[in-house]
Parts: C-alpha cells; structure tokens; sequence
C-alpha cells in the first residue's frame, strides 16, 4: 500500500509541475525539485535524496515540454531562430552536466540550485517589455545571438547537474533581451525540449533515473501540462510574469533555508 501511495504521489506532484511548464513555459524544473525533495516525507512517504530528484525532474521535464511545447507551437508563440540557438548551445551544456552530477555531493546541487533561483530573482527587478513590444508579432522579433548563446550553455551546464534550470531562460528572454512574454514562454518551452534530452540522455546512460517513480511523475505532468497551456490564453501577460515571480521568490526562499539548515 506504501508503494502505491509513494506513486500516486509522486503522479500527483507531476500534475502540479506539469501544470506551471505549460502555464509558464519554464518546464516545471524549478517546482518539481522542491515538491519532490520536500514534499513526500511531510505524507509519511520515503525521502528522496537531492540525485534521485534532479534525476526525476529532467525526466518530466522533457516530456511536458513536448506537450505544452507543440501547444504553444500551433497558437504561433515559438520563436524558430531564438529556438533553435538557445536550444543547441544549452543542449551541450546539459549533456556535460547530466554526465558530471554523478559524482556531484548534495550539498553542492542545492547550493547551485539556490544560486540560479536568486540570479533569476535578480533579473526579475528590471523592466518588463512594454505594451508595444508585447504586441510584436513573432516573425518580427529580434535577438543578439551572442549573449543568447552564452547564456544558454551555462544554463544548460545547469540543468544538466539539477534537472531544473530552464526556468532561466523566460525572465532571460523577458527582461534582458526583451522578448514578448507570451514569445518568451513558447519559445522556452522548445529550448527546454531540447537541453533536456541530452541532459536525460547524460543521466540515463549512467544509471541515474529511477524508471518507475519517473514514469509516474512524467504521466502526471502530461495532463497538467495540457490544461496548463489552455488557461494560458485566458491570462494576461502581467499577470504571467507576476504569477512567475511570486513562484520564484517563494522558491529561492525555501530552498536557501534549507542550504543554511545544511550548513548547520
């Protein structure tokens, strides 16, 4: 019985992540980690150790983000060339740092999983794009390759150790490169696809991923990736970001208590 509500949890908890990758368009990295490491124990389940969760993370991640992504992809909200760069160069960074977390220390993965969270927050404090560049058209964006590019290997190099990092890449677009929200979260949701496979590659090949406790965290966030995506429609670009923020903040805040904890 233990075995069969360990599972349905953990299904459960994939519903949640699911849900803000196609919302959000971050890949639900950065909730599914915290859920899981956090959450089971607080139901009388077993702990999951930080290697087992970022192992289960890439693994939902990747395939809730094939979902929401072609949903986002049909409603004309995927940048191809921002896509395309971003997605290659995080997509080698991943498989380096997928391969490398296996002889990575749990401290040393909350620590770095509570740096990214407090850069993004950081981000977060410049100015949002305007209602004129909002309402550019997708064929009309640009971006400086460059910085995209370097970027996005670091941040791949870190999803890669953590299963999560993705969520980088939408305040990146948003409030650095100025790339229209909705924009910003579709395209995120291909350069996710993308850097995830060959970090779930990286940990697979070496043993890393438990199967059953992915499979039923990678159900569960299918479905709550498609509903995910449609109440996206219904809500406004501010409110996304605030939405985002929020989720963030609350993040960092909970995982950097625990750091200190660690180190007491």
């Amino acid at each position: 019985m233990t075995g069969i509500a360990f599972i349905t949890t953990l299904a459960a908890l994939g519903v949640i992540g699911g849900f803000f990758s196609g919302l959000l368009g971050f890949g639900g990295g950065v909730l599914m980690f915290p859920l899981l490491y956090y959450f089971p124990p607080l139901f009388g389940l077993p702990k999951l150790d930080a290697k087992i969760v970022a192992a289960i993370v890439i693994s939902q991640v990747f395939f809730s983000t094939i979902i929401g992504g072609m949903a986002h992809l049909r409603r004309r909200r995927v940048h191809g060339r921002i896509t395309l760069v971003a997605g290659i160069t995080s997509a080698t960074g991943s498989l380096a740092g997928g391969i490398v977390s296996g002889w990575t220390s749990e401290q040393v993965l909350l620590v770095l999983f509570g740096i990214i969270s407090a850069i993004v927050l950081l981000m977060m404090f410049l100015p949002a794009p305007n209602k004129e560049q909002e309402e550019v058209s997708v064929e009309k964006v640009t971006v400086p390759l460059l910085p995209l590019s370097v970027c996005s290997l670091a941040t791949g190099i870190v999803i890669g150790f953590l299963g999560a990092g993705n969520f980088v890449f939408v305040p990146l677009l948003i409030y650095v490169l100025k790339v229209p929200t909705r924009i910003a979260i579709g395209s995120s949701l291909f350069i996710a696809m993308m850097n995830t496979f060959s970090g779930f590659l990286g940990k697979l090949i070496t043993g890393q991923i438990p199967l059953v406790l992915a499979t039923s965290v990678v159900i569960g966030a299918a479905a709550g990736a498609l509903v995910g995506e449609k109440i996206h429609s219904q809500v406004s670009a501010q409110t996304l970001r605030q939405i985002y923020a929020v989720m963030v903040w609350l993040i960092a805040i909970r995982v950097w208590i625990t750091i200190v904890g660690f180190n007491d």
